[in-house]
């Protein structure tokens, strides 16, 4: 989930994902960028470990409430 504090909500701009990529930095192994595209551009972001783990946790378990994919068979 996410963490920090939160202020007054604000109505943001959603835009389907396109694509992701894990970007390693060599000089800095605590951290990875993960890149985001959509159709509006990329946006780039830098994770640590704890923050890949809770982020890959809460991804699988949202994507469990979801219906299943009907694009391959299950």
């Amino acid at each position: 989930m996410a963490r920090g504090p939160t202020t007054d909500e604000q109505e943001l701009p959603a835009f389907p994902i396109r694509s992701y990529q894990l970007i390693p930095d060599p000089n800095q192994p605590t951290v990875v960028a993960l890149a985001i595209e959509t159709d509006q551009g990329h946006s780039l972001f830098l994770a640590t470990r704890e923050i890949l783990e809770d982020l890959g946790k809460d991804l699988l378990e949202r994507a469990a409430k979801m219906p299943p994919r009907q694009d391959r068979p299950t």
